[in-house]
């Protein structure tokens, strides 16, 4: 009886830190599109892990000096990640961090039961989670800036070369006909990760030399490349010939072809320079030892006590999302010139808002104005602050429009108080946009304060601040010369338009 009550105390002691990173994963997985391949990563690790484990019989176990101590400071600096990780599910630091302790905390529980030597012949199927975290903010932007703007002109290249008139402009592709964006052409982010991985996983499966491994994600490197740029010129030739009506079902098709025929490569080459995966299937590890049952039962329910704990922390102090001040907009729908113009479903799912509107209309003084609010908060996808990761600054240059000079951030009165808004200066075609951007924070008690994110959130988890959503305003204007001119009209008109209410 002893001995099953160890085994599954020590089952459960391995398991429940990993069920909590997935709960933060998931969030990614399931409403970030260059993510959704995370799914498959944690099956892919559990074959690599399997695979590994049945292949050290006959290895001898080894000294795990300090893996006691380990497991003990990994199990306790995995309560304040969690809290952490609860108040700024947005943001990839406390990801990162989380993901370490939990592969740090596993790899001293494998040391307790084998030793040290057991855990570096685990290391890869336990450290190949990291292929399904999420980026820090500057570098993923800067990857998938980069991407979308050389696929985009490699295609606009290839399309010349062939005799079709296309022009790159940022993201897009302008065809004489109509135009393919970065939300339809996709810059390869997906399928560059999702193929980083499927290399890692061969060569890893295969126990390819670390050249071979090399060569494997250069090569899914190079696919994701050239086959994304064959992907847009797949969607030019339906966008020429049909038109944007079947535009999107072809998006689908040309994407999980690419893919599949990536697959199809990667595995082809991995045959050749390796051979089949190695599964010689001779059996666990022998002689494990058990690790102590009063240990493995302290460690469970401390993991149970982080997170209900953490819930009863968080769930006290909810109350205060009633409190705070939300933005309401008073759309001029008794102007002549109003248009009302809903966000597209595709821009919900890039910009992972749970609800959102917008409208435009002319001035007195024939400038246009253009209005947006997104909201950040509630339900679905907007139970995180997403609301950083698509500013201005990001969208409007992949949109063709490239950014002019930065204006400093202005404080308007508005009813209800004041809002903080950051200034840009864009240029489309011959003409300058004035970009007016307010992010209303709930979590923080000042609307005029900017959005900063303090060292690991720690503010917010001490006052219990967790995912009370965020609003997103934007005001673009045309017509001005100047940006004094914009700036003396946004002063004057805003106040009228824009509300804060609690």
């Amino acid at each position: 009886m002893r001995a099953p009550l160890n085994h599954a105390l020590t089952f459960l002691a391995m398991l429940l830190p990993w069920g909590m990173l997935l709960t933060y994963l998931a969030i990614f997985w399931s409403y970030s599109p260059q993510y959704q391949y995370g799914w498959l990563v944690m099956p892919l690790g559990f074959r690599l892990f399997w695979l590994r484990w049945n292949s050290l019989a006959e290895k001898p176990l080894s000294q795990g000096r300090g893996a006691g101590f380990a497991t003990a400071f990994f199990a306790l600096l995995i309560a304040p990640m969690w809290l952490i990780r609860q108040a700024t599910t947005h943001w990839s630091v406390p990801g990162y961090g989380l993901t370490a302790l939990v592969v740090g905390y596993t790899f001293s529980m494998l040391a307790l039961m084998g030793g040290w030597k057991l855990t570096r012949q685990m290391a890869i199927s336990v450290l190949f989670i990291f292929c399904a975290v999420k980026l820090p903010l500057a570098p993923e932007q800067w990857v998938i800036q980069s991407l979308s703007r050389f696929v985009a002109a490699a295609a606009v290249e290839v399309l010349y070369l062939v005799g079709i008139p296309a022009v790159n402009s940022g993201n897009l592709v302008i065809l004489s006909n109509g135009i393919i964006g970065i939300s339809e052409a996709c810059s390869g982010i997906n399928s560059l990760q999702s193929l980083l991985m499927v290399a890692l996983f061969i060569g890893e499966e295969r126990r390819m030399r670390i050249p071979h491994r090399v060569l494997m994600v250069a090569l899914g490197v190079a696919l994701s490349l050239s086959l994304n740029v064959v992907r847009i010129l797949i969607l030019s030739a339906v966008c020429l010939r049909k038109g944007l009506t079947d535009f999107e079902q072809w998006h689908d098709r040309a994407g999980w072809s690419i893919l599949l025929v990536s697959l199809a490569v990667l595995m082809f080459v991995a045959k050749e320079i390796a051979g089949s995966a190695k599964t010689d299937g001779s059996g666990p590890p022998r002689n494990l030892r058990n690790i102590p049952t009063g240990l493995v039962a302290a460690l469970t329910a401390w993991f149970f006590l982080i997170v209900a704990g953490s819930e009863a922390w968080y769930g006290a102090h909810d109350y205060k999302a009633s409190q705070a001040s939300h933005v309401e907009i008073n759309w001029p729908k008794a102007k002549p010139s109003y248009v009302s113009a809903p966000i597209p479903d595709r821009v919900r799912d890039i910009t992972l808002c749970s609800d959102g509107a917008s409208g435009k209309w002319q001035e007195s003084d024939d400038t246009e104005w253009t209005v947006s609010i997104l909201e950040f908060g509630g339900s679905g996808k907007g139970i995180s602050q997403w609301a950083p990761m698509h500013t201005p600054d990001i969208c409007f240059p992949a949109a063709g429009m490239p950014l002019l000079k930065s204006h400093p951030s202005v404080k308007l009165r508005v009813p209800g108080g004041e809002l903080l808004f950051r200034c840009w200066e864009f240029r489309n075609k011959n003409n300058s946009i004035f970009v007016f951007y307010n992010l209303n924070d709930a979590s923080s008690r000042d609307a005029t304060a900017p959005f900063v994110q303090d060292w690991l959130g720690w503010s917010r988890v001490l006052e219990g601040r967790r995912n009370l959503g965020q609003q997103t305003v934007e005001f673009a204007l045309t017509g001005y010369s100047d940006y004094a001119g914009a700036l003396q009209s946004v002063k004057r008109w805003v106040p009228a338009y824009v509300s804060l209410k609690k």
